[in-house]
């Protein structure tokens, strides 16, 4: 009885899976999985890319150019440098660095280049003389003819203004003109007795100059009559002497002076470029990340029957090959997710009918027992059922 009892209970599960077998049966269209299907594809000879040449790295810039001054400016959130060079008349401007740099977490990048330019001035003390040339020697007047100051400009490029050095002032006679004149004196010669010119004599020397005889002029004095005739009693000789002489006379005069003062030369210098950088905080993009979605918690199942059927473990072996074939295979996986749901099943089933063959065989278990322990009650149990009888 209790064996008839388990075919019956089996046969009911078997019963009950009988349609989910058949509708899973029916869906399944596809072909059996022992049928292969091969799919030729031409070979296709894939040339090799030719191989790129390897670029060689850039060489980085060498700087042959340094700054003599690095300033840096801060004013709320702007951070400014700025680069001072010094280039002399070899040296190009092009050689400035004007790449962008970071430094502390800033990008630095070029904005203006100025310009200016320096003059170097050399000074030095001079003293110029200068010639004049004057009919006078009276020093006012000669005051009155020079200037109080005076530009100059040497010849190797020293200019400047000078002062006259008013101490300085001397005056020479420029030249001199010698020109001859007649000299003369008088000589009175009394009580001649005649008008002799031979009792005059012919020479005299007066200061050192000897004068010549150039002419007498004779005078008669106290007059006398003789034989009725009136004659002077005495003469007196007037000479007359002449001689050369010559004067110099000054024909200018020649006054120097001298300014005095400082002169100064201006030449080209160095020139200053100064570069002005500015700067940037550089900034890290956040990465948006996509979480998972929660999973929800399955909900508790009573039926054993429907609880979800442990995934098969795969064989290394069983592992399916990968094909090359174009066809759209989403049909055939529909229809491999049905046949595995169908192989699931059968598991089931056999765990279910085996559960079912474990409880009766427990019970009929707990039976026996019982009967062991009540003789009386086994007795009529048995006497009931004609298979224990006989086999008693």
């Amino acid at each position: 009885m209790k064996k008839l009892t388990m075919l019956l209970c089996a046969a009911c599960v078997c019963l009950m899976l009988i349609p989910c077998m058949t509708a899973f049966a029916a869906e399944d269209t596809r072909p059996p999985n022992n049928v292969n299907i091969t799919v030729v594809m031409p070979e296709i000879v894939i040339a090799p890319e030719p191989e790129e040449p390897e670029l060689a790295e850039p060489t980085p810039a060498l700087i042959t150019m340094f700054p003599i001054d690095v300033t840096e400016i801060r004013d709320g959130g702007n951070w400014q440098i700025i680069k001072t060079y010094e280039l002399n008349a070899f040296e190009s401007p092009l050689d400035i660095p004007q790449t962008s740099f970071e430094r502390s977490g800033w990008t630095f990048t070029l904005t203006d280049i100025l310009r200016k330019e320096s003059a170097n001035a050399e000074t030095r003390a001079h003293t110029e003389t200068i010639t004049l040339d004057t009919d006078t020697k009276e020093l006012e007047k000669i005051l009155s003819l020079l200037s109080p100051t005076m530009d100059y400009t040497a010849e190797d490029g020293f200019v400047g203004i000078l002062s006259l050095d008013v101490t300085s002032v001397k005056v020479e006679t420029a030249g001199t003109k010698t020109s001859s004149y007649t000299m003369t004196v008088t000589r009175e010669y009394p009580n001649l007795s005649t008008n002799d010119t031979s009792l005059v004599p012919k020479t005299v020397t007066d200061r050192g100059t000897t004068y010549t005889l150039a002419g007498v002029d004779w005078k008669a004095g106290n007059y006398i009559t003789v034989d009725y005739e009136r004659i002077p009693e005495y003469y007196t000789a007037v000479a007359t002497y002449n001689a050369t002489g010559y004067s110099t006379k000054v024909t200018g005069y020649t006054t120097t002076a001298e300014y005095s003062g400082t002169l100064a030369k201006l030449s080209q210098g160095k020139t200053y470029y100064t570069a002005y950088f500015l700067g940037e905080e550089i900034r890290t993009p956040l990465e948006m990340v996509n979480l998972p979605a929660p999973t929800p918690s399955p909900e508790p199942v009573d039926d054993p029957a429907e609880e979800p059927a442990e995934e098969p473990a795969t064989v290394p072996g069983d592992e399916p090959e990968p094909t090359t074939d174009p066809v759209d295979k989403t049909g055939e996986d529909s229809a491999e997710t049905r046949s595995g749901a169908l192989f699931a099943i059968i598991p089931i089933a056999a765990a279910v009918a085996g559960g079912a063959y474990y409880y009766f065989k427990k019970r009929k278990g707990q039976t026996h027992n019982e009967e062991t322990d009540n003789p009386a009650a086994g007795s009529d149990d048995d006497g009931g059922d004609g298979d224990t009888g006989s086999g008693g």
